[in-house]
């Protein structure tokens, strides 16, 4: 299948063309290098990019892990200027604003073809017996696709990809469905390799480490300035990381709880508030189609509080089940996903901790879900208020890994597995098999994000596990306070210790 022939970028010294303008770019002596991010340049070469060159007007519309992939593979950093140029007026030329469907529309019937900038998606119509996208830019969804096409570019069916797509107008062909995509090429990188990344670690200390990865997703290393925020982001991240985690996180506004994962990786869906039913999240008995906890890795509910549960019993108790097994079923249809969850709501904060009016501190979730038999399958409740909040200067400049290298990467480490290094450590008596779940996933997943070789001294695995002992802590105090004749005060931490540093688990004075 060939590639559109408007692929990025255009050389006009080839074309003749005249370059455009040089935008308005950072010169090469404003990047303002730290000597770790000239020795992740060094060292990590094409996989990392300079963050500050996707501070760029023109890739507002698209998501970071699509930008930096442009900026990785077009952009260099000895000819920046130029090179951006020539991308920005790529760009501007063939991403349709919204209100452009219509004249899009309206070329491809005079013209028969046209070439675009989308997130496509795609799937398969057994019914009929065909293979449909979704291309937005046009407002149609019943895009014909040959099947080598789809065959060629599999992440359209898993959820969708970003790419320079060609559609032709062919209603001699099919006059029901008369637009068919006749080429693809994604804005995606090819497989990780792990084993790589792996031997990329020890050649950085775990501090240099975990401010690579603050860089690489998305934030100056300074906007989390201790060792303990860093760790709190990091925990942001084990969902992608790890199978079936299931997190809560409630905080103040505008501490980039969704913004994090939405433009990390294209296998997260967030959903905004509004309705979901079981026919979305689980599957649609009509088309037999899985719905997007069978499609995606992440799936977060956003403004959780304001969030509507369609036919709430069998989505409530569906969801229960799931985050419980991995398992769903409706109808006589079964199925297995890794999807993690993670809900994220907004809290009100006094002097950096929670408002002492709320009875528990699950009350900001909706009614629907104060059911503490799902309260007990969540198994991390990060302390947003401990988050700071985003400002521009929290927006990362430096170098980091390529959003869409570091997005599939981090998916490629759920094939790892350290939770036998979280079983290697002893723990307090009383604890629930759901205690102990709780903190081996998320104790993994910390550490394929900052350890992914799996070596640590033992403090530094004695850390991760405090963290995930800790976030399982805080649910269970909820739950006592919630339904304290169910649930008995215990302490969820490694033998030996007797509280938590944490102020809201700290013992009162």
């Amino acid at each position: 299948m060939a590639e559109p022939e408007e692929n990025l970028p255009v050389d006009p010294v080839k074309t003749g063309a005249q370059a455009p303008e040089p935008a308005a770019a950072p010169g090469l002596q404003d990047f303002a290098l730290s000597e770790l991010d000239k020795k992740a340049l060094q060292i990590l070469g094409d996989k990392v990019v300079v963050k500050k060159l996707a501070q760029q007007t023109v890739f507002d519309k698209i998501p970071r892990y699509v930008s930096e992939y442009l900026l990785a593979k077009y952009v260099k950093i000895e000819s920046h200027v130029e090179d951006l140029a020539r991308m920005q007026s790529r760009i501007k030329q063939l991403l349709p604003s919204q209100d452009e469907g219509q004249v899009l529309r309206n070329k491809l019937m005079s013209t028969g073809e046209v070439v675009v900038i989308d997130n496509v998606e795609a799937r398969v119509d057994l019914k009929n017996q065909q293979r449909l996208a979704r291309v937005p830019a046009l407002g149609e969804d019943k895009v014909r696709v040959p099947a080598e096409l789809l065959n060629q570019n599999v992440g359209l069916l898993l959820g969708g990809l970003w790419g320079t797509v060609k559609v032709r107008y062919t209603p001699e062909t099919d006059a029901a469905r008369p637009i068919e995509m006749t080429a693809f090429t994604p804005f995606q990188v090819g497989p990780p390799d792990l084993a790589a990344h792996k031997a990329m670690r020890p050649k950085f200390t775990t501090d240099e480490w975990m401010s690579l990865m603050c860089s690489s997703v998305g934030y100056q290393p300074e906007a989390y300035p201790t060792r303990r925020a860093k760790l709190l982001l990091f925990a942001r991240l084990t969902t992608l990381v790890e199978s079936n985690i299931n997190m809560l996180e409630l905080g103040p506004r505008q501490t980039g709880k969704t913004f994090l994962l939405r433009n990390l990786s294209p296998r997260v869906f967030v959903i905004s508030g509004g309705k979901t039913s079981p026919a979305n999240l689980f599957v649609n008995l009509a088309t037999k189609s899985v719905g997007i906890l069978g499609t995606r890795k992440v799936v977060v509910f956003d403004e959780i509080a304001h969030t509507e549960f369609g036919d709430e019993n069998s989505t409530i108790s569906t969801l229960k089940d799931y985050m419980e097994s991995g398992n769903f079923s409706r109808g006589s249809l079964q199925f297995t996903s890794d999807a993690s969850i993670v809900l994220g709501g907004n809290l009100d904060v006094i002097d950096g901790q929670p408002d002492g009016d709320y009875e528990h501190l699950f009350k900001p979730l909706p009614d629907e879900l104060e059911d503490a038999a799902l309260h007990d399958r969540i198994h991390a409740f990060l302390p947003g208020w401990e988050m700071p909040k985003i400002t521009p200067q929290s927006i990362a400049s430096g170098v980091g890994f390529v959003t869409d290298y570091l997005g599939e990467l981090l998916v490629k480490l759920r094939d790892d597995d350290h939770k036998d290094q979280m079983r290697s450590l002893k723990y307090q008596a009383g604890m629930t098999k759901r205690d102990q779940t709780a903190i081996e996933r998320v104790g993994s997943g910390l550490i394929k994000l900052i350890y992914p070789d799996g070596v640590m001294t033992p403090e530094e695995l004695n850390e991760v596990a405090d963290l995930a002992c800790e976030m399982r802590q805080r649910i269970h105090n909820q739950l006592v306070k919630m339904t304290p004749g169910e649930f008995k005060p215990r302490l969820i931490a490694r033998e030996g210790l007797e509280w938590h540093t944490a102020v809201d688990l700290a013992p009162k004075a």
